[in-house]
């Protein structure tokens, strides 16, 4: 099933056999700046998080009116090898499904060269959620932000450096949409109490797989 356009996704991906898929901090520097390359122009990104043995993202796949503009400024704009396609001089749609796709075989074969290993990293196809309420997905967003805590590697959102939570809470220039995820929550303010609130929870208010 592709990922249809203007609609907000949950993404999730786990590690063949719940191994991990990052070893070290050049491996989750490597996913990110790949995620950019491939997925910038295809899906407005409003949260992540890279965990050992999988990943969370909270995507909205761009219309391609809005790809094709984009395409146009990034192609002025940047260098050669700043994004998927930027070879080309005419615009063709992006695929979230495919630049996905094109994400996962990129990262495996470099962790696959690196770390002298062959074979599957990721187990199986990506799974997506179609997230339709407001509510689901702001709670998302704190859930996504949560995951570390959940699985004990941190006390706190702060101390985390694989998540967009500190992302979306300084200025500096980002490819994530930090505008629309703030007037999601109706500013920082109410952004931080949301997620005091999520950690508090004694029950998750949405079931979701991890």
């Amino acid at each position: 099933m592709n990922l249809e356009e203007n609609k907000y996704y949950h993404i999730y991906h786990r590690g063949a056999n719940k191994q991990n898929i990052f070893f070290g901090q050049e491996d989750y520097d490597t996913f990110l700046k790949r995620y950019i390359y491939y997925l910038f122009l295809a899906a407005d990104t409003l949260a992540y998080c890279f965990l050992p043995n999988h990943i969370h993202v909270l995507i909205r796949v761009r219309r391609n009116n809005e790809q094709h503009k984009l395409f146009n400024r990034c192609k002025s704009k940047y260098q050669e090898g700043t994004f998927h396609g930027d070879r080309h001089d005419t615009f063709k749609p992006y695929s979230a499904s495919s630049q996905i796709g094109h994400l996962i075989n990129s990262y495996t074969k470099h962790i696959n060269t690196k770390y002298d290993r062959s074979g599957v990293l990721f187990d199986g196809k990506f799974k997506r959620v179609e997230i339709q309420s407001q509510d689901y997905l702001n709670y998302l967003i704190c859930y996504i932000h949560r995951n570390p805590i959940h699985h004990g590697f941190t006390d706190d959102y702060i101390s985390y450096p694989y998540s967009s939570y500190n992302n979306l809470l300084n200025s500096r220039k980002s490819f994530l949409n930090r505008k629309h995820v703030m007037d999601f929550f109706g500013g920082e303010e109410n952004f931080i109490a949301a997620h005091k609130e999520v950690l508090v929870e004694l029950e998750e208010k949405f079931k979701l797989e991890e």
